[in-house]
Formats: C-alpha cells, structure tokens, sequence
C-alpha cells in the first residue's frame, strides 16, 4: 500500500450504509497522502460528504443529476395483491402455507413474457432461493444470487445469467447496483424495496444503454405507503400491470405443489449445511446446490404434471 498512487471508491454510499466506515477509515490511514482518489457515489449521503471531505483534497465535483428518475425506454407497472394472498416472513421461515396467489401472479407474468431475460428481486436470502427452486419445478431455467452465497457461487450464477444459460436471476438487493447486463428485458419486484431510492437502482438493471425495458412491482395493502414514496421519487403515478385473474387461479395446483416441493428442497439444503458445518466447518456444498441443482427432483415433479394434465 506504501506504493499506492491511485485510490478507486465506487458505490461509495453502498459501502459506507453497510457500515465499514471504520475499515474504509483505516485503509486511509495507512495509504499515502499523495494520491489521485476518485470517488463515486449514487446519492450524496452524509456519509459520502463525510469521506469526501477527509480523503479528498481539493476536489473537483462532476454532478450528473441531483433528480432521481427513471430513461423514458422504461416501461413501469405495478400489480396490486391484497395481502392475504401473500406469505410472511415467518410462514416462510417455519415451512407454513406460502403465498399462493402471489407465486401465481409471478409465474403468469413469467409465461407471459416468454422469451424474455428477467430478473426477480426478493427482501430476503431465503424468499430468493425458494422462489428459484419453485421456479425450476415448473421448468423455468432460474438461479438465485444472494448475500449468503460465496463469492464463487454468486460470479458462478451471474455468469451463467450473463451467458443466458439461465433466463430467470432471482435476487436480493446485491444485484441492484454495479451490475451491467445488456440483455435484462424485465425487472420485478417480487417484494417492494423499503427504501424508495433502492427501487430505481432494481429498475436500472433494465433499459440501459438506448434499449427498451418493462419493470412490474407487486403490492399489497400494507405496501401502498411505500408504493406513494415510490411515485413521490418518481413524480408520476405508474399504469396497473393487466392480468386475466382466471388464468392466473388457473395455476394454482401446479404452482402449490411446486412450492410444497421446493420449501422441502431448502430444508432439505439447510440440513446438509449443518450436517457438512458439523463435520467440517471448512467443507462447502457442491456449487450446485445454492442453485437448487440438486439431482433434479424436478424431473418426477414434471412427469406427475404431464399425467395430471391428461
């Protein structure tokens, strides 16, 4: 570091928010004084005008946009579902009856737009891997990417996204920034963003670059204040999504067994973490399994599907 001349900080709010201040402040510590820093930050947070003023000397400001806003390529909607159709986070956790109506809504949006390269933002690490397994049983080629996944599984399942092996990426907030992907046609928010600012970084993954792009945002009656916060950042109201309602209650069946099996395939995976960490705490799943490529229990679910279908 004693030779360092150049200092690169990018995301700078998005890592002063996940709170290394004090690793960030003892790398300036320790870096010469003479350098060329150039930071790089999505909003101006107290944080950043903090950073800026003990790293930088002098510094020339470049401002793109103090307004927050959407390219008009962007297509935005939203789909209101009341909330009794939708799972808790401790129905989730404890393997209850999961939100039924809300997957429908979800794969009928899938089938919809066939074809398409899609990416689906979940709240939690849990929602976005059991939506990827539910996903694959009904024969969709989706990969999660989570914060509790390694580093190598995380490269591992983007570039496969990238290289359109897998049309569907199921994600948390740490695909919504930094991540350039050309091909991304739809973005849904499968649980609204709690913070409106984080709602244009998920839009973004989409319409970059001059193309067109489609974004579909889910929510319930507990979600409308933040919805308003939304289109309050946004300074417009956004179009309902039109669905067919029998057609989406129409895969009920499907998507309930789908889900039934893919809650036992997490657990399924959650034991044999704990089984691996009891054994050897350095040992990792094979790289397939955060991906629900297990040995495709799906193929038996497939075929249980084509006979009911007769």
């Amino acid at each position: 570091l004693l030779n360092l001349s150049i200092k690169v900080m990018d995301e700078a709010d998005r890592i002063l928010d996940m709170d290394f201040e004090s690793e960030v402040n003892k790398i300036l510590q320790v870096i010469p004084r003479e350098r060329k820093t150039y930071l790089f930050s999505a909003t101006m947070t107290k944080k950043v005008s903090k950073l800026q003023r003990a790293s930088l000397q002098d510094p020339v400001k470049v401002e793109v946009s103090s307004k927050y806003q959407t390219v008009d390529k962007l297509q935005q909607h939203y789909i209101f579902i009341p909330q009794k159709f939708k799972v808790s986070n401790m129905d989730l956790n404890n393997f209850y009856t999961s939100d039924k109506f809300q997957d429908c809504y979800l794969v009928y949006i899938l089938n919809e737009m066939a074809g398409k390269s899609c990416i689906v933002f979940t709240s939690t690490c849990a929602n976005s891997l059991r939506t990827a397994l539910l996903l694959r049983n009904l024969g969709f080629t989706a990969v999660p990417l989570h914060g509790q996944m390694s580093q190598a599984k995380r490269l591992g399942a983007l570039n496969k996204f990238k290289a359109k092996d897998r049309s569907i990426l199921i994600a948390t907030d740490v695909a919504s920034r930094g991540l350039d992907i050309p091909h991304v046609d739809l973005v849904i928010n499968f649980d609204i963003p709690t913070h409106s600012k984080d709602y244009i970084h998920r839009v973004g993954r989409t319409a970059r670059a001059g193309r067109a792009g489609i974004s579909i945002t889910f929510v319930t009656q507990y979600d409308v204040e933040l919805y308003q916060r939304i289109e309050y950042l946004l300074g417009k109201q956004l179009p309902l999504f039109k669905t067919e309602e029998p057609e989406v209650l129409s895969l009920l069946e499907r998507v309930t067994e789908a889900n039934r099996i893919a809650k036992m395939q997490v657990k399924e995976l959650e034991d044999k973490k704990r089984t691996n960490k009891k054994r050897n705490r350095e040992a990792q799943n094979d790289d397939d399994d955060d991906e629900g490529d297990t040995e495709d229990p799906t193929k038996n679910f497939r075929r249980r599907l084509k006979k009911k279908k007769k």
